[in-house]
Formats: C-alpha cells, structure tokens, sequence
C-alpha cells in the first residue's frame, strides 16, 4: 500500500542475442525501457546508432491487415459472444507461435481479398443503377438510342428543365416551322425528356424557338438498341450483380469461424510493435547494444535469473533524488484500494518518494459514493451485478478495477440505505398503500426496514443531512491536512507543518470550540476560554510563520493573505460537501416522484412506472455519485496534500486485448 521502490537498470549485451533478451524481459513484464540520454549527432559517440526500424514498420502493417479483417468480420459475421463472455486462456508459447500467426495472417488476407470483391461488385453495381436510371426516362420509346435519323431529316435527344411547359415550347417550335416534331419521352426529377426530329434547313429557327424553355441537347454514346433494350440488360446484370454480392457475403460470414485466431493474432501483432518499439529505444553499437531503464526493486532477483542466461553485463542502482522525476511510478495495493488506481492515474500519478492517496482515499469514496446513494434496493443491484459480471466475464486491469469498485460502493449503499430506509426511494410504503398490506417496519417517515426504524430520511431530516455531510467534509479535510504535516516532518520541514497545517488546526478547531462553549446552552463556560486559547495559539503560530519566512512587512502582509486565503479556502471546501446532501436527496426525490406517479393510476401502472423510473434514478445516480465523489477527492482531499508529477511505470511486457495469458513456469 505504497509507491513501489525502483531501481535504474543499465545493461549491455550481444547484438545476436537482442530478440531473444527482449522476448524474455517482455515476458518478465517487469523492466520499462526507457530513451538513453545521448546525443548521437555529438562526435564523442561516433560509432552508436538506434536500431533499424523495419520491424515496427512490418508489425504495425500487420496489425492493420489483421484489424481490419477483424473490422470486416464485425459487420458480416458478428460476433454472438454474450456480456458474460469469457476471454480464451493460452499460453505465451500459444501467443508466439510462427505457424498460428502465419495461418492467421492467411485468414485475414483471405477476408480483405473477399471484402475487396464485395466493394468492387457493389461499385459495379452502382455504376450500372446509375445508367439505369439515365435510361429510365427513354424506356417509353421505341426509338434505338443510337438513331440519329438522315442526313435531310435528323434526329435529336433533348431535355428541357421539369417545370418548362411543353405544350407551351410545342407550340412555339410549330409557330417557327412546319418541319418540326417534338415527341415527349419520360422525366425525372430535374429534367423532362424528348425527341426533336426536324428538317436540317429548319435546324436554326428550331434551337431559337425553344432556347427561352432551357433545351438542351442529351448526348446518349455508346449505346445500340433501345432504351428499355438497355434497362433490361441493365437489370440482369444488377440482379447477377447482386446474386454475387450475396455470395460474397457469405463467404465472408463463412470465414467468421478464423475470428478467434484473428483475436488472437491481433495481440500477437501488438506484442511485436510493443517489443520493436521499445527497441528502438536501444542504443546498438557494431556487436553489442546498450539497455537503460528502471524496474520495481522487488523484482530484481527474477531479473538476474532471466538474464543470467544471457551474455550481458548489467547493473541496477537506486535512483538519487536529482533522478526523482524520472522515475516511474508504481502503486502496490491491496484488493480493496487497488481499484483506485484508475481515480489516481485519471488525476495524476504521485511523485516518487511522496505518498500513495489510494488507501486513504478508498474509505471516503466508498463512504461518500453509498452516502449520495443511500438505497438498500440500488446498492443490491450494484453488489449483484458487478458480482455477476467478475465471476462469469473475469476481467482484467481498468475494467476489473471498475467493476471492484463499484461493488464495495455497493455495499455503502446498503449500508446507508438501511440507515435511511430507502429500498426503490419510498417503493414499499407506496405497495403497502396501494394493496391494503399491514406489514411491522411500515412508518410513516416514508421508508421502510425490516427490524429497525429508519435513523433518518433524506427529505424528512434535511437540516440532519446537511450536518452529516459537513462533518464528513471536516473528517476527510483534516484528514488531509495531517498526512500533509506527517510528508512535511518526514521531508524536513517541520517548521512549515507547524506554521501552516497545525496553526490552522488550532484555528478552526479553537474557533470551533469557542462557538460551542458560547452559543450551546449547558456547555461549561470554561470551554469558550480554552477555544478562543487555542485560537489565538493558531494565528500566533501562522504570523510567526510568515515572519520567518518574509521578515518585516511583507510577513505581515503575508499572515494578513494567509487568514483571508485560508478561512475563505477552508470554508468553500467544506461547504462544496455539501454536495452529498445534494446528491442524497435527489436520488430520494427522483425515486419518490416516480413512485408517487405511478401509484395515481393504480398497481399495475405503479409497478411498470416504478420501474422504469427507478431504473433510469439508478443510471442517473450512479453517474452523479461517482462524477461528484471524484471530484471530492481529487479537488477538496488531494489538494491538501497529493504532490503529482509521477510518471505511470509502462514496463515491457505482454499485455493483450482479446485472450488471457497463462503463465508458464519458467
């Protein structure tokens, strides 16, 4: 439940042995290879080179050939696997093995081929509708489409804008000559379509005749026979066309039995861009090539085994304080705090030789999370579901964490909602209601519980609520506020603890206890005294702060900035938990209006609206309660004391997507 100790690793071994070390630190999983710091342009290190990157270039082209196929696969032949869906388990000897990978990169040829026929039949079959639809406007001619007349008496193809009036251009050509005929073909949606068969000599006054309707001469190439000569073809084609596609279709549906060998390639693909692409940060001289990087120091006897099979040199060392920001972070929890790990990386990962905000921060997300959700019958639904969903689906990393997390908030759910009495808001009173039961536990708070009277209700004891939250705000900010003094005592700066952290301490719990013992009747009077004791003590400790630290006026200045800075500072942040409030009596309500709606139209309706009602308060709650506790934590609790900066610890090794890997024994 701390940041990992790491360790600096160099090493230099034999370039024919590379492949075969990296394989076996990628297998190890434990070492980050990380970019040596050299200049290699500097004439000193004339003689060093980086590795030739053909490999990445190689298994990045086949990642993408083995995606895609994959991506194909996923549109004609889905996928039937269920939410519950279990990730095969092969070993890493599996995972590596050359004829699998060559088979599988057959497969997905094979399908990009059949993909690739598919588009260029249904190209071709575009193509072809699209004459078909040229030609439509024709069909109703038994002219040739090639026909154009004699040398006395041609014969054009013309159209004329859809709203012209054809009648109206009829009489107009006619009105220009008696050697003129407009036969009217068909339209679309543009255009309208006709014949134009004219004298020669009466050509010109024809053109001039129906230049103010917009015609135009069509230009009908390559075409024999008549229109729907042509549109009959046209459609045996298409309909072939599409007897092929359908083939096409499924063939690639027959091939969508190589889709586990093709998951399975695609993660061996990204093992080979990962491992080439830390080998590119390798510094390779004539025969051997030098390693730099960093590893968790627990793990550096299974590194000296690993690598005594090797011709190498090596050393590892601890980094010194000038190499702190370099150094990647790992966070080692139990199985309760580990799923905080996604909150931690979300925000920012800490500073080495700083503090791990995960098992301080677990107890408070979880409190805070089933406090906003306060519903015995959601928090059941959250504790089954992810149960379900880890036993049958067996995740891993993020996933797995989210699924973890979610179980233990949960469980605060229950817990809280057996404080408060909600089970679907105030579902079961409104059941009583409507069907006349007289059941022990039924009060008229608006809840209901089994063997207890509720401690309280969100709507009911809303001044109640307010209090908690606020109190809760105050636990998790002095909480804070002490692991800041216990990283300042440990850093050596115990003078800064004592001006900052503690002055405040005494400040807001004197101001605190002097409020009590002057305004709450029955307190001793005494209790006033010490508190305004213990308040004086803070602002003597914060001035003497800001003395030492800037002497004369601008101390003063200072001290005068820190009351301003930190009573408005410390009293947003406890007002901000005011949020749980917030939360908690929404989810109540939402819950209560849905309920109280439905029960207007009688049981049936109240059942079917409470249902869906409370569903969607439950998808609607289990996003505000997580979005609003982060931010608790990652505004008003780290803001105390987190010191971020870390970078996440990435070692090489064999991470994947599609299968679970079963560790050989080595």
């Amino acid at each position: 439940m701390a940041i990992v100790k790491m360790k600096r690793l160099r090493l230099l071994a034999l370039r024919p042995e590379r492949e075969k070390l990296l394989h076996a630190l990628q297998s190890l999983g434990c070492v980050e290879i990380r970019e040596p710091a050299i200049d290699l342009s500097d004439p000193k290190w004339e003689g060093l080179a980086k590795p030739e990157s053909a490999g990445l270039e190689k298994a990045r082209e086949q990642s993408l050939l083995l995606s895609g196929a994959l991506d194909v696969l996923r549109r004609y032949a889905p996928s039937k696997d269920g939410l519950f869906a279990r990730r095969p388990e092969v070993t890493e000897g599996e995972l590596f093995d050359e004829s699998a990978y060559a088979e599988g990169l057959a497969a997905a040829r094979q399908v990009m081929e059949a993909e690739q026929a598919l588009a260029a039949k249904t190209a071709e079959k575009a193509k072809l509708q699209t004459q078909r639809a040229s030609l439509e406007p024709w069909t109703s001619l038994d002219v040739p489409l090639e026909e154009e007349g004699t040398a006395t008496v041609p014969v054009h193809f013309c159209s004329a804008p859809l709203k012209t009036d054809f009648a109206a251009m009829e009489a107009a050509v006619g009105q220009a000559t008696e050697l003129a005929q407009l036969v009217r073909a068909g339209s679309d949606r543009e255009l309208q379509y006709f014949l134009l068969i004219c004298h020669h000599s009466a050509l010109t006054e024809c053109n001039e005749a129906m230049r103010p309707y917009g015609a135009s001469r069509v230009t009908l190439r390559g075409w024999t026979g008549t229109a729907a000569e042509n549109a009959a073809k046209l459609d045996n084609r298409v309909a072939a066309l599409e007897r092929e596609e359908e083939q096409c279709r499924d063939g690639i549906a027959a091939l969508g039995e190589k889709r586990n060998a093709l998951r399975r390639c695609v993660d061996r693909a990204s093992q080979e861009i990962s491992r080439e692409e830390n080998k590119a940060r390798l510094i390779d001289t004539d025969a051997t090539f030098i390693l730099v990087g960093w590893l968790p120091a627990e793990n550096e006897a299974q590194l000296q085994t690993v690598l005594g099979g090797f011709q190498c040199a090596w050393e590892t060392a601890d980094p010194t304080r000038d190499e702190y920001p370099e150094v990647p972070i790992k966070l080692k929890n139990n199985p309760v705090t580990a799923p905080f790990n996604a909150i931690t990386e979300m925000y920012a990962m800490p500073a080495y030789d700083s503090v791990d905000p995960n098992p301080l921060m677990a107890p408070f997300f979880i409190l805070f999370f089933g406090f906003m959700m306060n519903d015995i019958a959601y928090g059941l639904l959250m504790v089954l579901g992810t149960a379900l969903f880890l036993s049958k689906a067996k995740p891993k990393g993020g996933m797995k964490n989210m699924m973890a997390m979610f179980f233990m908030c949960g469980i605060s759910s229950i817990f809280w909602g057996c404080l408060t009495g909600g089970f679907f808001g105030d579902f079961l009173p409104k059941l009583f209601e409507l069907t006349g039961a007289s059941v022990p536990g039924y009060y008229e708070a608006g809840a209901f519980v089994w063997f207890w009277k509720p401690l309280f209700t969100p709507i009911n004891d809303i001044i109640l609520v307010m209090i908690g939250s606020m109190i809760l705000g105050v636990i998790q900010v002095f909480t804070g506020m002490a692991v800041s003094v216990e990283e300042k005592f440990r850093h050596g700066s115990a003078l800064d603890a004592i001006t900052q952290e503690i002055a405040w301490y005494c400040i807001l719990i004197g101001a605190a206890i002097a409020i009590a013992g002057s305004a709450v009747p029955g307190m001793p009077a005494i209790l006033g005294t010490v508190g305004l004791v213990v308040l004086v003590l803070g602002f003597v400790l914060l001035l003497v702060g800001n003395l030492i630290r800037a002497k004369g006026l601008g101390g003063v200045i200072g001290f005068g900035g820190d009351i301003y800075n930190g009573v408005s500072g410390y009293f947003g942040d406890i007002l901000s938990y005011l949020r749980l409030m917030a939360l908690m009596m929404a989810g109540s309500i939402i819950a209560s209006v849905f309920n109280t709606l439905g029960s207007v139209f009688g049981l049936v309706p109240f059942i079917i609206v409470a249902i869906i009602g409370n569903a969607l308060n439950l998808v609607l709650n289990l996003l505000g309660c997580y979005v609003h506790t982060m931010r608790l934590q990652c505004l008003e609790f780290f803001g105390r004391f987190y010191q971020d900066g870390g970078k996440p610890f990435r070692p090489l090794a064999v991470e994947t997507k599609y299968v679970d890997i079963l560790k050989e024994e080595m």
